[in-house]
């Protein structure tokens, strides 16, 4: 989408924001977007753990369709459910830079992915290296070459058979390491001027390496950790982190354009809806999947449309009994469609307007038709009286 949709895009996210939040660009081959959707603090969690390979004992705490779908449009590579079991996993990098108090409007030339509103501490402290995980992942944190401790710059790889994990020695001369050292900000006034030349050296990485990258940016305050449980402190009995992108799964049901449902904020539409997308995330993510009022889906070859559905509300009568369906439409079912109701009411019209005309007709027909004669026969007039 053009640069002037994104500006747009950024812009209403600001105005919409009562505090200061963070920022998370995703470098994947599975993300395709081109706006900046809008999550809560337990949701940018729930990602990163993911995209860090961090679910054990995690689950999302939630049933909301909004959040498993953002889940597996942000969450990174993962072993599919049906797939090789030997497929190749990808390393993975973490940066985390806190101390960026700028808006959204001042990263245009390098927009991001997800805004987080009202990031908690829970992002600032969580997600340490661990350089003894036992699940067949080598881990390190990586130096930065900066004495600027607001910057944290974890890497990760699968293990490959016998061979083992690098020594903590080796990390600093990695290819990988030098070229991040080279283009990440030495100060939290430095970062929107070097995004874009960080972004390119990690999908560089991602083409030649493997690397699939994770960039979060946090404000210098923090609210405070959620009074409900955190994301991995949740009741058993609720929705498993794990996700596999091969599972079906409904369609995301937001309330409507513009507003929020407590995990979701929605971002303005743009003026222009394109006729097509090139991938279901980005037309989930520009059309707000598709208003709440429908789904995405490839309507030909790489082009994905929203397919606009009904929805029902209940009338409000004593018994509960009862419901108004609802027709959306338009390029990101927006709009309701009154196209039915309207036809049934004008058809209605023509119909009873018809055969009025045509009561009238039969009446004036009739009372132009003349009287047959035999009416008057055997009928004597009247006779003079001798």
């Amino acid at each position: 989408m053009k640069l002037t949709s994104l500006l747009a895009s950024g812009a209403g996210l600001v105005a919409s924001a009562a505090a200061q939040g963070g920022y998370i660009y995703t470098i994947d081959q599975s993300v395709i977007s081109s706006s900046t959707a809008t999550i809560d603090s337990d949701t940018a969690s729930s990602i990163i753990a993911r995209r860090r390979g961090l679910t054990a004992g995690r689950s999302i705490g939630t049933t909301d369709e909004v959040v498993i779908d953002t889940l597996k449009n942000y969450g990174g590579w993962q072993q599919p459910l049906f797939g090789e079991k030997d497929e190749e996993a990808p390393g993975k990098l973490f940066i985390r830079i806190s101390g960026f108090d700028g808006a959204v409007t001042d990263l245009t030339s390098a927009m991001p992915d997800l805004w987080i509103e009202e990031p908690t501490q829970d992002l600032k402290t969580d997600f340490k290296a661990n350089v003894d995980r036992k699940d067949g992942i080598c881990e390190y944190y990586v130096p930065t070459g900066s004495s600027n401790k607001d910057i944290e710059v974890v890497f990760s790889y699968p293990t490959e058979g016998d061979l083992g994990c690098l020594s903590a020695s080796e990390i600093p001369q990695l290819p990988i390491t030098l070229a991040i050292q080279s283009v990440l900000p030495t100060a939290a006034s430095s970062i929107p001027s070097t995004m874009m030349p960080l972004k390119r050296i990690l999908a560089h990485l991602l083409a030649t390496q493997g690397v699939e990258s994770t960039v979060l940016l946090l404000p210098s305050k923090l609210a405070k950790t959620a009074t409900h449980a955190h994301a991995h402190a949740r009741r058993a009995e609720e929705t498993p982190f794990t996700l596999h992108p091969t599972e079906s799964s409904s369609p995301p049901q937001l309330l409507a354009s513009n507003s929020s449902d407590g995990n979701f904020t929605h971002h303005p539409l743009p003026r222009v809806i394109p006729a097509c997308f090139t991938s279901q995330a980005q037309c989930t993510n520009t059309t707000n999947a598709c208003s709440g009022h429908g789904s995405c889906y490839e309507a030909r070859n790489k082009c994905f449309k929203c397919r606009c559905t009904r929805t029902y509300i209940k009338k409000g009568d004593k018994d509960g009994a009862g419901q108004k369906s609802i027709a959306w439409g338009g390029g990101a079912c927006e709009k309701k469609d009154i196209s039915t109701p309207f036809l049934l009411f004008a058809s209605f019209g023509i119909v009873m307007t018809g055969l009025v005309f045509g009561a009238i007709g039969m009446l004036y027909s009739m009372g132009e038709t003349k009287l047959p004669s035999v009416l008057g026969a055997g009928v004597a007039g009247p006779t003079a009286r001798k």
